[in-house]
């Protein structure tokens, strides 16, 4: 029965983690991060490289920030055309894995909040969440007046910043191809277990 149990949790997580997966899916969306919380509390120690992936994504985020934070600063009070609405304010499935990565706790968001309606987490000076813990869409998405101005500002932090985002992008990928193959690995020992125990 205990191995059995085992098998199914991620199974049924390899079904939910997908790009489908959406907040307003409350029922989904409750069991995914439930069983998210229990694997990470559960099996941490296999899960090291996944870890290790995701704080190298927060430490290339905080070291990104300065630099997105005085171009945003500039060009962001101007805009007529908010970017910054609820749709995107929202964690995917891939952000799920690095906040669980990172052992931290998935935001409250409002219940009846229209999607376009201005993000929940703007304050009266910018976002109420730190950079490190946005959904990466909300983080990386750049207007094209937001990328003229840091293209037009001067080349060596622009360079820079090209070459950290890269850099965060390779992490990220591996964090969610290291959580997978985890995962898998995870039911085929399970799988193997589940055999061995059949009568």
């Amino acid at each position: 029965m205990i191995t059995s149990l085992l098998y199914h949790r991620p199974m049924d997580l390899l079904h939910l983690l997908t790009p489908e997966l959406s907040w307003h899916d409350r029922g989904r969306w409750d069991l995914t991060a439930g069983l998210m919380a229990q694997l990470f509390s559960r099996r941490r120690e296999p899960l090291w490289s996944v870890i290790g992936s995701a704080l190298a994504v927060r430490e290339a985020t905080d070291r990104l920030s300065p630099f997105v934070q005085a171009h945003t600063s500039a060009v962001c009070p101007e805009c007529e055309r908010v970017c910054c609405v609820n749709k995107h304010g929202y964690y995917d499935h891939e952000d799920l894995i690095y906040v669980f990565s990172l052992g931290l706790d998935v935001p409250r968001y409002r219940e009846g909040l229209s999607d376009t309606a201005p993000c929940q987490f703007i304050g009266s000076t910018g976002c109420t969440l730190p950079r490190s813990v946005r959904p990466f869409r909300c983080n990386w998405y750049f207007c094209m007046t937001l990328v003229r101005h840091m293209e037009d500002g001067p080349g060596r932090p622009y360079r820079a910043f090209v070459s950290d985002f890269e850099d965060l992008l390779a992490w990220r990928n591996e964090m969610i191809r290291q959580f997978y193959r985890g995962l898998e690995n995870e039911i085929s020992r399970s799988t193997a277990s589940l055999l061995h125990e059949t009568p």
